[in-house]
């Protein structure tokens, strides 16, 4: 049974609410880069704790993903959608009101915890509101373009939010638009009882989401300014504690964190490879670039932001052009070329930065990576997707999101160590270099993983739905 009420499943009202969500979770997870300083000052925080106003929402996100995914397995997405928003309402709302740091941290975390049931919820609902081919694709083209251009217009927003009001609105700006996804939902997700769905077991569940947040941290403990490697060390080995710990539930157990007939799907594996990669090094831009035009040219928070539009327009088109090209090349071209691209445009930032100029040094590198980001992050999700089964969904969803902010945090860890604490220009230079062969080694990489023909593929959803 469907989380959709019929006879509107595929209505535009229910796309714009999906799209919403998912532009929310992205909004509130750069918006505050901008606001560090101004929220720092205010709430005289330590350099450690301003570190956690990112870290928190984003660990917290990574960590709880695939227990969202199962809960939307097992309860429905719909009705975890109206609980997620909720949530992220009030922890926007606490986030906004704190005067001192362990208040704000407290809302930046159940925004994080909001982020993580509602994005697999939003995936699910759109994959069942949408019958696999064309007419999904072009879905999940427009909910990927939010969901990349949400990260590039939260430096946008936060900048234009500081301009003009304080850093309490960086976090209550969250608060109408999810009014307006709850709003937009309104009659068209079921509102009595689940379907029958899987056992949840929540001994694997729980143990996962643990490893996942351990992970996670001792990237976030690695970028520190002053890192204790010995607690970096001591959180790796947690995690991959835990990791055996779930492998050997999922191996005796039924119902656990993750089926083990999804690893079986080609299109999974490659997409949460292929996510991880994808924050590492085109979803780092952000970070770097932001840090860059700041410290390195002298720009105001406002100029910062109005200096990513360019970016932000260039990933609404290679989200609108994926979502085209998807049937047309099949997942393994457009993966190809999205990270070609979103290499070449790295690399003009690369050879742009030694002219400190945005025009001709900044500019064309953002409009060329852009590009290559649209095309990325909505093939990687069509990628995951196409081939799962309705049930499946949720979880497979949180499988992708979660690889590619885990694979965001390792990243960061890697590019902060890469520049140092008072990065100058050949800094930034080495930094943005390791984002290009990153992104780079991605071509060969979704190549490997998706040598079998597009029709091969997809051929078991296709059989299926038959």
């Amino acid at each position: 049974m469907s989380d959709i009420a019929a006879p509107r499943p595929g209505s535009s009202r229910l796309l714009f609410a999906l799209a919403c969500s998912q532009l929310v979770v992205a909004l509130d997870f750069s918006i505050v880069y901008v606001a560090l300083p101004s929220l720092g000052e205010a709430l005289s925080f330590s350099t450690a704790t301003l570190q956690w106003v990112v870290s928190a929402y984003a660990i917290v996100f990574a960590g709880f993903l695939l227990l969202g995914g199962r809960l939307v397995d097992a309860v429905g997405g719909g009705r975890l959608f109206l609980a997620a928003h909720a949530l992220f309402a009030l922890s926007s709302l606490a986030a906004g009101a704190a005067d001192d740091g362990a208040l704000l941290l407290a809302g930046r975390v159940g925004q994080g915890l909001a982020a993580a049931l509602l994005a697999p919820a939003t995936l699910a609902l759109l994959n069942g509101g949408w019958p696999a081919g064309p007419a999904r694709d072009r879905a999940l083209a427009v909910w990927g373009s939010t969901g990349a251009v949400g990260l590039a217009l939260g430096v946008v927003v936060g900048g234009a939010v500081l301009a003009m009001l304080s850093w309490r609105w960086v976090f209550w700006v969250a608060v109408p638009i999810n009014a307006i996804c709850v709003a937009a939902a309104a009659g068209l997700l079921r509102g009595g009882a689940a379907s029958a769905r899987q056992r949840l077991d929540p001994t694997a569940a729980l143990l996962g989401t643990a490893a996942v947040v351990s992970l996670v941290v001792a990237a976030t403990q690695a970028s520190a300014e002053r890192p204790s490697w010995s607690a970096v060390a001591g959180w790796a080995v947690v995690a991959v504690v835990l990791g055996a710990a779930v492998c050997g539930l999922q191996s005796r157990r039924p119902g656990a964190l993750v089926p083990v007939g999804l690893w079986r799907v080609a299109t999974l594996r490659a997409a949460c490879v292929v996510a991880a990669l994808y924050m590492a090094s085109l979803g780092a831009e952000f970070y770097l670039v932001t840090l860059y035009l700041q410290r390195d040219m002298g720009m105001g928070t406002l100029a910062a932001g109005l200096a990513f539009l360019p970016l932000t327009l260039t990933i609404v088109a290679g989200n609108s052009l994926a979502g085209r090209l998807a049937g047309r090349w099949g997942l393994r071209r457009l993966l190809i070329v999205a990270f070609g691209v979103g290499a070449v445009g790295l690399g003009l930032l690369t050879l742009g930065l030694a002219q400190h100029a945005y025009l001709t040094g900044v500019l064309p590198g953002l409009v060329v990576s852009g590009l290559g980001q649209g095309l990325a992050f909505t093939g990687m999700f069509i990628t995951g997707t196409r081939d799962l089964d309705e049930t499946a969904n949720g979880t497979g969803a949180a499988l992708v999101t979660t690889t590619q902010y885990v694979g965001g945090a390792i990243g960061l860890a890697l590019l902060v160590l890469l520049h140092g604490p008072a990065p100058e220009t050949a800094d930034f230079r080495r930094a943005f270099l390791a984002t290009v062969l990153i992104a780079a080694v991605t071509v060969p990489v979704a190549a490997a993983m998706l040598r079998a023909p597009a029709a091969v593929l997809t051929g078991a959803r296709s059989a299926s739905d038959n």
